[in-house]
């Protein structure tokens, strides 16, 4: 071969490999992703952020089901520590139970980010969540304005959870502040089936009862469907909002529902992921507005920012 068939060959070999390798260095950046649950409408909304800006930047987004089990999670954050990925993001099942695990991924480098329920962790590299007060307080003023300001309501108060918690907060405090007139004369925590046995409950032993809050959308719909007719006269508010909740929203048994912006908070939760591996700035905490609809705006409301496409499969 001769000397400049020798550097043709050596040129077009280093071409072959400049090209090569920009793709192959993109390709291994890697965000892991784990959630309770890929069947609940929050954390599918939720994947699909993270997922769409993940891909818009390049990055392989690698995404686990918890199935609702701690250590199902446990297991997929060591894969990932495993795996080496650039970051973590996580909605916790357990946050107490996910702790260590998490703490293992920040110790070996890799930055974690928390989406809407952070594990125990005070090392996380930032915080995406909703307003969860602001979301009961919506809650509060759409109800106390639909029953008129005064009289009395129930307050279904979810689960031992600190979202749960905190929505009934901002329901309390928009009720003793704004609707001086209207009681609480009944309250029950619990999940989806305690939420459908304690309306029916109410509803006999208060017959002046207008209205009950809940804390999530799936006990809305347990309560609505054993209320039946009686839902006639109780308003029913709740926060988030499923396949089943739309529905009654949409035919008037479901009053209002106040939301968190799911798809936009994974956005950013994916944000805050590919800031911290390419040395962007970082924000730390991301708190999601609250936000409303009713049955009357329900028909026209813009649900991109909320609701993953139908299509869409985690």
């Amino acid at each position: 071969m001769g000397k400049n068939a020798r550097y043709l060959t050596l040129a077009l070999a280093m071409a072959a490999t400049s090209m090569l390798s920009a793709p192959a260095t993109a390709a291994e950046k890697t965000i892991g992703v784990t959630v309770p649950y890929f069947g609940s409408p929050f954390w599918k909304a939720g994947l699909y952020g993270v997922e769409t800006a993940g891909k818009e930047k390049g990055y392989t987004v690698l995404k686990g089901d918890a199935k609702d089990k701690a250590e199902v999670q446990i297991e997929q954050i060591r894969s990932y520590i495993d795996k080496k990925v650039d970051a973590i993001i996580i909605g916790a099942a357990d946050a107490a139970a996910v702790g260590p695990a998490v703490e293992e991924a920040i110790d070996k480098g890799i930055p974690v980010i928390a989406l809407s329920v952070p594990p125990k962790s005070d090392r996380l590299t930032s915080f995406v969540g909703a307003d969860n007060i602001g979301m009961g307080r919506l809650q509060g003023i759409c109800l106390g304005r639909a029953i008129g300001g005064k009289g009395e309501v129930g307050l279904f108060a979810g689960p031992d959870e600190i979202w749960a918690k905190l929505r009934v907060t901002g329901f309390k405090n928009t009720m003793e502040a704004d609707f001086p007139d209207i009681k609480i004369v009944a309250e029950k925590a619990g999940g989806t089936k305690d939420a459908g046995v304690a309306a029916v409950e109410w509803a006999r032993a208060h017959p002046d009862m207008h209205g009950i809050f809940t804390a999530a959308d799936t006990m809305a719909v347990e309560s609505i469907n054993q209320l039946g007719a009686s839902v006639e006269k109780i308003k029913v508010s709740t926060s988030n909002l499923n396949d089943d909740a739309r529905a009654a929203l949409e035919n008037g048994k479901l009053t209002c529902a106040s939301l968190q912006p799911a798809v936009a908070m994974g956005r950013d939760a994916a944000r805050e992921a590919i800031a911290a591996i390419e040395g962007g700035k970082v924000l730390g905490r991301i708190e999601a507005p609250a936000l409303l609809v009713t049955k009357e705006k329900v028909a026209g409301y813009d649900f991109s920012k909320i609701i993953a496409p139908a299509d869409y499969q985690p």
